[in-house]
């Protein structure tokens, strides 16, 4: 993008009060050269006000430019970066949009609006063929954090060290649940204070940082890893069928994709896959009488 830059301004200022200052002649009343000599300072000072508006509107322009320009491809993860150049252009002083070429962005838009049209028909021929991975794929992009800069940094670190860039969407999920149910252990975690915040954002710091949890941890850390991947994603809170019969007081993730929900418990995963020695995504993406038949539901806690 191209940003103009004028140029001249100041350079004109002094000039032209040179100008009224040679122009001011010893014929001239005493009075009236006092007059000239004392408006030339506020002329300067009024156009260097001017001055200093433009250099502040082209350092404005640079800033929502560089949000721009940052948007290089586009993708179903653009939305939040796309809404956020957007609101900073509508925000900007009517002097920055001058300077700051707005095409770029408005044609990431559009492309963004197709790959949105694409996106809901492919889900739409998954959620017909029981795709679950396709689900996943195609599901709507909205990335949420924690709003807990310690807790965001944990997720992006096992987000990094379970995913690659190459990876789709439903990979990187899958990818995250299984490195939960490889890394971390089962265990009673009461290493943690609620302060200010959240309990979901409390259990989840406590169990990525220290490595186990209960079930409320493990289900809480899941809760924002999926949300960080751009899934509408709660934690709830009921029973669950215990293998000894009965049910037991439970915590599990639920992602919710154009209305349908989706169990993912990796802390009952990581139970059966010590039990067995083998992963089979048994807690992963249950839905409709297979979710139901297991998990007895009582409240969304976050």
């Amino acid at each position: 993008m191209k940003i103009s830059i004028r140029t001249g301004v100041a350079a004109g200022v002094v000039l032209a009060a040179t100008g009224i200052l040679l122009g001011v002649t010893n014929e001239i009343e005493q009075h009236r050269t006092i007059e000239l000599q004392a408006n030339v300072p506020v002329e300067m000072h009024a156009s260097l006000e001017v001055v200093e508006q433009d250099i502040a509107a082209r350092l404005e322009a640079e800033e929502v430019t560089s949000v721009i320009e940052h948007i290089h491809t586009v993708s179903l993860s653009s939305y939040q970066d796309l809404l956020d150049a957007r609101a900073l252009y509508e925000n900007a002083s009517g002097e920055a949009r001058t300077y700051i070429d707005i095409e770029e962005l408005t044609k990431a838009e559009q492309a963004y609006e197709l790959l949105e049209q694409q996106r809901e028909t492919l889900l739409q021929e998954a959620q017909e063929r029981g795709d679950l991975n396709g689900i996943l794929d195609y599901a709507p992009y909205v990335i949420q954090t924690s709003g807990n800069e310690e807790l965001d940094t944990r997720v992006q670190e096992l987000i990094a060290n379970a995913t690659t860039e190459d990876m789709s969407r439903s990979e990187q999920l899958a990818a995250c649940y299984d490195y939960m149910v490889r890394n971390f252990s089962y265990g009673y975690n009461y290493n943690y204070s609620y302060g200010q915040g959240a309990k979901s954002v409390a259990w989840a710091n406590a169990f990525l940082r220290d490595g186990y949890g209960a079930c409320n941890n493990w289900s809480s850390a899941f809760l924002y890893v999926a949300r960080a991947l751009g899934y509408e994603t709660d934690l709830y809170y009921g029973a669950t069928a215990s293998s000894g019969g009965g049910s037991v007081e439970h915590y599990w993730t639920v992602v919710t994709i154009d209305g349908t929900q989706y169990v993912f418990d990796p802390q009952v995963e990581g139970d059966m896959t010590r039990r067995s020695g083998v992963n089979q995504h048994k807690r992963f993406g249950l839905t409709g009488s297979a979710a139901s038949g297991k998990y007895f539901f009582q409240s969304i806690v976050e």
